[in-house]
């Protein structure tokens, strides 16, 4: 039994091409659904707005504090001997803040750390799209193949009803074997609409992941039946640093660190320059103003804000060691998986299905010629049904598990790219 699918993760650069949606109505492969889902996801499409928001915090991280311009007029009001402004002064001043402690330089150290946690962040995204789309592929692939499994063996089972009916009427089979008969095709007929309902859902969530509202694609097309002995699982795990979840940390400490000082500059007063003309209307001159202020800190020296940075930046090992555990749960229990339904492939490819097709050929033959039931020929059948529901399960398992295993690496499985034909 051959099952077409593709279920590698396909270099980036060669999937950025133009989909057409005529193309897209007629067969997809995952190539074509990879390049739709990068160009389309909507997940991408809102992280690239995080891209853009992290620019403009490092845009304004680097922005100097304002001037102010103020004006103060004293000595207003009225004596004996003058009223209104005729003594008044009138001061225009231009004050300028002069951030102290290295605050602009630990800013724009951490917008631009963040803006590199964006990008990883951004990869990893991708990475588990992508992934999510190989994954609703292969259940396209395997829902078409259950689709035309149930429906060969409601056309089985159809197709021995008028057999069964000549039977009967020679006296050869009892009426009991038409019920029999009936029961099954009703039976064949529910495993093929469940089989036909699990195919649209599985082409709603695959169109989904390029932000279709409703599967706009003919048929998935691909190997399913080309598989591969596992890697070695160290070197593997050798590649998990590359997993974008990991290599964020670095930047992330040093954006903690990053915080850690500005909150301790923030600690430190800024320095507030102030100059400018000064009216005096009784005389009828102009003075020069100059001055300046810089608040004491007596009570608030950022204190709580400073320790809070130091928390977060202890915290950062424990959840770096926290990531590394799961990352490599999640890459074993993957790499179990395909070193499992490796054997479990082969085994049914191999040997049981063809004795399970052999067997059912020779009920088959063997009940026209008269030496077997009906029972016998259904018993061979749901044999060879199980044992092609098994093999399609395994597939799946396997294509899911080197897709998972493709992510967390960062790397295409065993080094294979494509398996279109």
């Amino acid at each position: 039994m051959r099952i077409r699918t593709i279920i590698r993760l396909i270099p980036f650069a060669a999937l950025l091409h133009s989909i057409s949606a005529a193309e897209a109505a007629r067969d997809l492969t995952l190539r074509q659904a990879i390049a739709l889902t990068l160009k389309q996801n909507p997940e991408l499409a809102a992280f690239s707005w995080d891209l853009r928001s992290a620019d403009a915090r490092l845009l304004q991280a680097r922005l100097w504090p304002n001037p102010e311009l103020g004006t103060q007029t004293e000595d207003i009001g009225g004596t004996k001997q003058a009223s209104g402004f005729s003594r008044s002064q009138t001061t225009v001043q231009l004050s300028q803040v002069i951030e102290l402690g290295g605050k602009r330089n630990a800013r724009v150290r951490e917008a631009a750390y963040g803006r590199e946690l964006a990008n990883l962040d951004y990869e990893s995204k991708r990475l588990d799209v992508l992934k999510k789309t190989t994954q609703a592929f292969v259940d396209v692939l395997v829902g078409q193949e259950r689709l035309r499994l149930r429906q060969e063996n409601l056309d089985l089972v159809s197709g021995l009803l008028p057999d069964i009916k000549r039977r009967i009427e020679a006296g050869k089979a009892s009426a009991i074997e038409q019920t029999r008969v009936d029961v099954e095709v009703a039976s064949a007929r529910i495993e093929l609409e469940q089989a036909n309902r699990t195919l649209l859902a599985g082409r709603q969530r695959l169109s989904a992941q390029w932000g279709s509202t409703k599967p706009d694609f003919g048929r998935a097309v691909g190997d399913l039946d080309t598989i591969q002995s596992p890697s070695n699982l160290t070197a593997l795990s050798f590649n998990l640093s590359l997993n974008p979840e990991l290599t964020r940390w670095e930047p992330e400490k040093q954006k903690r660190e990053a915080t850690l000082r500005l909150q301790q500059a923030d600690a430190v007063p800024n320095l507030t320059l102030s100059a400018g003309p000064r009216y005096i209307v009784e005389r009828r001159e102009w003075t020069q103003v100059v001055g300046f202020s810089l608040p004491l800190p007596l009570w608030n020296r950022n204190q709580g804000a400073i320790l809070e940075a130091q928390n977060q930046l202890a915290k950062l090992e424990d959840e770096k060691r926290s990531m590394v555990s799961r990352l490599s749960t999640e890459l074993n229990d993957a790499y179990q998986t395909v070193a499992r339904t490796t054997d479990e492939i082969r085994v049914l490819k191999d040997s049981v299905l063809p004795g399970a097709e052999k067997s059912v050929t020779t009920m088959q033959e063997g009940y026209q010629a008269g030496r077997f039931s009906y029972l016998d020929i259904t018993d061979a059948r749901r044999t060879l049904n199980t044992a092609r529901v098994q093999y399609l399960q395994a597939l799946s398992e396997y294509h899911k598990a080197v897709a998972e295993i493709e992510a967390l690496a960062n790397r295409p499985f065993n080094g294979a790219t494509d398996f279109s034909k």
